[in-house]
Order: C-alpha cells, then sequence, then structure tokens
C-alpha cells in the first residue's frame, strides 16, 4: 500500500475536521446542500464536457492502482532482479526462459518475453521497449493532467455558489428582520466557496501532484530496465551490472543498497 498517501489524506481531513469543530459555530452550518450541488453537480458536469466518460473510468482505475493500491515497485528490487537474470544468463542461455514468469516488474517482464521469443533483433527490442517506455509516460501524464483539469472548476462553482447566495440575500434585506438574517446568510453562502476550495486543494491537485511524482519514478525504472537489459544481453559481469544501475540512485540510496535494506 502506498503509505504516505493514505497518510497524506487521512492527515487533510483531520485539518479539515479539526479546523471546523474547532470555530465558535454550529458543524452544521458546513452541511449546505445549496453548496454541495453546485460545487460537486458543476464541477462533474463540466468534467464530462471536458473528457469522455471511459476516461473518467480509466482514470479512476490508475488512482485506486496508484494512489491507494500497492503500487511502488522499488528501484533497488528491480536491479536486484536484472542483476539476477545478468548471474544466470552468463551461465545458463536457457535462465531468461525459466525467469520470466516470476519477475515482479512488468515491464521488465515484457521485455524478457521479446528477448527470449525470438525473431525480433537486438536493436528492434530496444527501439520497441524505448517505445513502449514512452507511450507509457505520456499515458500516465495524461491521467495527472485530467485531475489538474478538473481541479480548476470546483473553485470557480464554488464562488457561483457563493454568487447566487448573495443574489438570495440582498433580494431579502428590504424584509423583516432582515439585519438578523445578515450573518447567517453570508456564512451559508460562503459554504460552497468553502466546498470549491477544499475539493480543488485537499484532494484533486494533490492527486495530480501524486501522480506525476509517480510518473517519474516509473520513468527512471522503464530507463533502468532497457539499459539492464542491454548488459544482460552482452553478458557483462553481474557486479558491473549491478553498479552501472545503481548509477541512477542517489548516494543514500545506494549506501542503503549496500546494506541490503532492500
Amino acid at each position: 500500500m502506498n503509505f504516505s498517501s493514505v497518510f497524506g489524506v487521512l492527515a487533510a481531513l483531520g485539518v479539515l475536521f479539526t479546523g471546523i469543530l474547532t470555530l465558535n459555530v454550529s458543524p452544521k452550518v458546513f452541511l449546505d446542500p445549496h453548496g454541495i450541488l453546485i460545487v460537486i453537480g458543476g464541477t462533474a458536469a463540466a468534467a464530462l464536457m471536458c473528457f469522455p466518460f471511459r476516461l473518467f473510468l480509466d482514470v479512476t482505475k490508475v488512482f485506486i492502482r496508484k494512489f491507494l493500491g500497492n503500487y511502488a515497485i522499488r528501484t533497488e528490487t528491480i536491479i536486484l532482479e536484472i542483476v539476477d537474470l545478468a548471474k544466470g544468463y552468463r551461465e545458463n542461455s536457457e535462465y531468461l526462459k525459466t525467469k520470466v514468469k516470476s519477475l515482479k516488474t512488468p515491464f521488465l517482464a515484457d521485455a524478457v518475453e521479446l528477448m527470449i521469443q525470438g525473431g525480433i533483433s537486438d536493436d528492434a527490442i530496444d527501439e520497441i521497449m524505448q517505445k513502449r517506455a514512452a507511450t507509457m509516460t505520456k499515458r500516465f501524464d495524461q491521467d495527472a493532467n485530467v485531475f489538474k483539469t478538473v481541479a480548476k472548476f470546483p473553485p470557480a462553482f464554488g464562488l457561483m455558489g457563493t454568487t447566487l447566495g448573495m443574489i438570495s440575500l440582498l433580494q431579502q434585506l428590504g424584509g423583516k428582520d432582515s439585519q438578523k438574517l445578515l450573518g447567517p446568510s453570508m456564512a451559508i453562502g460562503l459554504v460552497a466557496t468553502f466546498y470549491g476550495l477544499t475539493l480543488a486543494n485537499l484532494i484533486l491537485i494533490p492527486i495530480a501532484e501524486n501522480l506525476q511524482a509517480l510518473n517519474r519514478d516509473d520513468q527512471i525504472q522503464r530507463a533502468i530496465v532497457i539499459e539492464g537489459l542491454q548488459l544482460v544481453r552482452q553478458k557483462q559481469h553481474p557486479k558491473v551490472v549491478e553498479e552501472y544501475l545503481k548509477s541512477h540512485l542517489l548516494p543514500g540510496e545506494r549506501a542503503s543498497f549496500k546494506k541490503g535494506k532492500v
């Protein structure tokens, strides 16, 4: 599980509810159906005008898999798998066939499948895997951009809800006890803006940033796979393969790798 993301969600909710409960007002004031309808409904309608519904289903799957699910394949794990392949392939040319089903890294498994099926040159395999890597990077960026685009809508619809609330309030100012209604009515009107800011800044934008960060990690991992299999095909010594691929790690990460903290 992606514990950092889950902890972030819980922390955001904790800050939100603590802020609400510590105010000198009744929490019920934040339960405004008018604001919820305009912000949530308006955002959903605008999003569907921008993107096809099927795309939202795909993005939801990505969100569950990466943001909440068991997403991360650690870079160190990928390096260890490639080093193991390098060692076995130097000793037995059939080793890749025996290991391909047990590989934990899907991109690495795809590349090994291309190698063992035959009929494709080494240069063609590299070109195919680079193309697939670029396609995955582009597609994952699109997923993150969906959330970034949708994040633009809630504040605007929140302001719309507040504007409608103010119009209703101003229309009642000449009535009986209008001065007593002024404060509570303005508070209710501003709740819609609160919903919009919360939805955009506590949910949608963090999800987009999280997906983009994970995509950058994916890029590094895919580059390691492509470079690593080139060394495997050349039957380089496993130690050379390990040190070459560890160049993608920061000094602190390389130190942890040496200590076996992987």
